[in-house]
């Protein structure tokens, strides 16, 4: 799938997706997530598979610390693996976001049947997704995830030519990367 330049005319924004153990454990619905975000004009900038120890689970959600979800939180994102994106488009944060739906599962089914958590979460907590929710944390997240990527160089260097459709679909790498020049 190449990209066309229309669909890219803004400055590129990126965000952090993860998908979660409870849906990365179940290969067809990882598989079904992925199609999803190629049918709802992602680009792909680069996609991992992780599993965490307690550390970093802990580290990662720090700022909830002491709330009551904390630790059954900690200790899901630790008990199996996940996989982490770098997703970029127009307004990706927004995007993301509301094609997660709401965080409470409940809710999504509701109000957002068709979002990803709608459809396919468990729990609250079991809610299949996280995404960014700003600039500054899509930041902080994407080097938590991605130490060795770094966002300014990016932007600077390659947010031009994806913008510009210079870039094609990777079915081996499952990333989206810059097209040869013809």
């Amino acid at each position: 799938m190449l990209l066309t330049a229309a669909r890219l005319s803004k400055v590129l924004q990126l965000t952090l997706a993860v998908i979660k153990p409870d849906a990365v454990a179940h290969p067809l619905m990882l598989q079904a997530l992925h199609q999803k975000i190629l049918e709802n004009d992602f680009a792909i900038i680069r996609c991992k598979d992780l599993v965490w120890r307690k550390q970093d689970s802990e580290r990662f959600y720090a700022e909830h610390s002491g709330r009551f979800f904390y630790q059954r939180l900690v200790e899901f994102m630790s008990s199996g693996q996940m996989r982490a994106y770098i997703l970029a488009r127009d307004d990706a944060i927004r995007h993301w976001r509301e094609l997660m739906g709401p965080t409470k599962v409940f809710r999504a089914r509701y109000t957002s049947p068709s979002s990803i958590r709608g459809q396919f979460g468990l729990t609250d907590t079991r809610n299949t997704t996280h995404g960014s929710d700003s600039v500054e944390s899509a930041q902080r997240e994407i080097a938590f995830f991605f130490p060795d990527f770094c966002v300014e160089e990016w932007m600077q260097k390659e947010e031009p030519l994806f913008r510009g459709g210079q870039i094609q679909y990777d079915h081996q790498k499952q990333i989206h990367t810059l097209s040869a020049p013809s």
